[in-house]
């Protein structure tokens, strides 16, 4: 057996290859990346590809007993095109790259595979909990490729004796992950007011990179099973209360400020659409909402319960922002 990286340098897989290497030291690790981590040198054979391009693909020759985790994915960042543009950018490899992936694993008789996907597949919520069952109605391209890519995924589990398991993740926070949150940490550690988008009396749930590493694992000693699951925190707080929270641990003079949504969404928007992006629409729209995901099937179905709740994931997060 082999374990098979797709975006191993990444947030995510740096952190999955590291504790595969603690918890499996034997097996080998193989990294499909156009990236390399030096975090990563001594614990990985790295593959220079780049998995949109299936000329580059074809030079890895899948074995029938790997076991693959699908990471690689264009995600929102500072490098995003402007937004007509930003189908194309991410179907290419979120959908392409999938499509390759799966077609390379058929031909050498690879079977199974654990794919992250995203929360964002939901858009705007229309339940209080969130099932894995809510319609697939996303707020953008980004949502959109990773539905695609599911049905690529499912279809390849529906075949006989494949094993394909689905991640839906809320936001995924710990050290190391910036974005949204560094932006964030910034206002905080300089005492700048932070704004929300509304009062703030909803719940935005993230996921810790550990419990995330952890279900990701489960994969392989659940002797790999098949289905979709929510990746979420255990009772998230209220937005006001997960900020003061981190206002307070820093000690800093920062203001929490209530906003009118609607206004602020439309104001973002029109930022967006000058490329002059803050946030991104699948980011601002669902601010305000009520997003917590219904994770009751990972502890049924996968014996999984997350360990790590949402204020410790943000000061876990600002501690390694102070780190630089």
């Amino acid at each position: 057996m082999r374990f098979i990286i797709t975006g191993g340098s990444g947030f995510v897989g740096r952190h999955l290859i590291k504790q595969l290497h603690i918890q499996f030291p034997s097996i080998e690790i193989h990294n499909i990346d156009i990236n390399q981590s030096d975090e990563l040198e001594d614990t990985i054979i790295y593959h220079d590809i780049d998995l949109s391009e299936k000329n580059s693909l074809s030079k890895f020759k899948f074995e029938e007993d790997d076991v693959v985790f699908h990471l690689a994915a264009h995600i929102f960042h500072s490098r995003i095109p402007s937004r007509r543009k930003r189908k194309k950018y991410f179907e290419k490899l979120n959908v392409g790259g999938t499509r390759n992936l799966l077609e390379c694993m058929r031909v050498n008789g690879a079977k199974r595979i654990a794919f992250l996907s995203t929360c964002m597949v939901y858009g705007i919520p229309r339940e209080k909990l969130i099932k894995t069952s809510h319609p697939l109605i996303p707020n953008g391209p980004y949502g959109s490729s990773k539905v695609l890519a599911e049905e690529l995924i499912n279809e390849f589990g529906q075949q006989k004796n494949n094993c394909a398991l689905i991640f839906r993740p809320g936001l995924i926070a710990g050290p190391g992950r910036f974005g949204l949150l560094g932006k964030l940490s910034f206002l905080v550690k300089n005492n700048l007011p932070v704004p929300m988008i509304g009062s703030g009396l909803n719940r935005y749930q993230f996921i810790s990179i550990y419990d995330c590493v952890e279900a990701l694992i489960q994969f392989i000693n659940l002797d790999f099973p098949n289905g979709t699951f929510n990746l979420g925190s255990k009772n998230p707080p209220m937005v006001n209360d997960l900020l003061s929270s981190l206002i307070k641990f820093a000690g800093s003079r920062s203001l929490l400020i209530k906003t009118w949504g609607y206004g602020v969404k439309k104001a973002l928007n029109i930022l967006d659409m000058m490329n002059l992006t803050l946030m991104y629409p699948e980011q601002f729209l669902l601010a305000d909402s009520e997003f917590v995901l219904d994770i009751s099937d990972l502890e049924e179905q996968l014996d999984f319960i997350p360990k790590h709740n949402d204020k410790e994931m943000l000061i876990e997060a600002y501690k390694a922002y102070l780190q630089g």
